[in-house]
């Protein structure tokens, strides 16, 4: 088995598509064909579902991927992780982050860190909450900033620690109707369309509100604020905003509204893997929790 075959099966999972996932992997479909059949011959189980039309994963197939993933991405980790080394950097951590309530707060953490410990190379990347959560699984991050949700709870291997509570605004136009009261009700949201961010958490609060009998009206879904700020400021929607970010100035074109009859609030959290946390991340986890969110709760 080799690493070159693991990415043309992850490929072809990833576009159920044998010519896609050769475009992918730039080489011709008959090879991508072939190294497939030869992985499938080498596992000795069938890995795709193949018909005239459609192709599809296995149970062996849907399986396998999680593995493939997890040992392409240790051996693409791996090789970064020489390259930073011959650089001079004893230790490398990789943190995920989701939404702009994290940035200020994630810099001023690294400042304090940097000076102790600057043989650690840090990565970052922003990603909509499903993908910081399969990066975390799968190794490619050490590390995630985050929005807790319930579904948490069922993912055994991930562990959260809630680092602060928002209470929920409603955010909209500078010329929104809504804009004429001081707080709005749930019944005043009625009719109103809805730009929803792509995370597990929004179709909580869809579920959860529908149980009481409200439906929510949807114009789309964003993945990031800025997304969701050009369309609420444009009049296409409103939308649910945490009050971290309704501070004067950071989006001066939008204004939020207390929402009366709604006292959840949404729960920042640094989430890892509880099995496989290296030292380093230890250490950079004591200054988080030493960081002032833990004051706030």
């Amino acid at each position: 088995m080799e690493i070159r075959q693991l990415k043309y099966f992850i490929a072809a999972a990833k576009h159920l598509n044998f010519t896609k996932a050769a475009r992918e992997c730039s080489i011709v479909q008959t090879a991508m064909t072939q190294q497939i059949a030869n992985l499938e011959h080498e596992l000795k189980v069938k890995l795709f579902e193949r018909t005239h039309r459609n192709l599809s994963l296995t149970a062996a197939g849907e399986r396998f991927l999680k593995d493939a993933k997890k040992i392409t991405n240790q051996a693409n980790l791996s090789m970064e992780d020489m390259e930073d080394f011959k650089e001079g950097y004893d230790h490398v951590i990789r943190i995920g982050y989701h939404g702009e309530m994290f940035k200020k707060d994630l810099a001023e953490i690294l400042k304090e860190f940097r000076p102790s410990h600057p043989k650690t190379k840090i990565y970052l990347s922003q990603e909509p909450q499903d993908q910081l959560v399969e990066s975390l699984e799968y190794g490619e991050l050490d590390l995630i900033f985050t929005i807790y949700g319930s579904f948490f709870k069922s993912l055994e291997w991930l562990k959260a620690e809630i680092l602060e509570k928002n209470r929920v605004k409603l955010a909209v136009s500078m010329d929104h109707p809504l804009l004429k009261k001081e707080k709005v009700t749930r019944e005043d949201l009625k009719g109103e369309k809805f730009i929803d961010f792509e995370e597990q958490n929004q179709k909580e609060r869809e579920l959860h509100w529908l149980e009481e009998g409200m439906i929510l009206d949807h114009y789309c879904l964003v993945t990031d604020h800025a997304s969701g700020e050009i369309l609420i400021e444009s009049g296409y929607g409103v939308a649910f905003w945490v009050d971290k970010l309704c501070e004067p100035g950071r989006y001066p074109r939008l204004r939020f509204i207390d929402i009366e009859d709604y006292n959840d609030t949404a729960k920042n959290c640094v989430a890892y893997r509880g099995d496989d946390l290296s030292p380093q991340c230890g250490r950079l986890l004591e200054y988080i929790r030493n960081f002032r969110f833990y004051q706030k709760k």
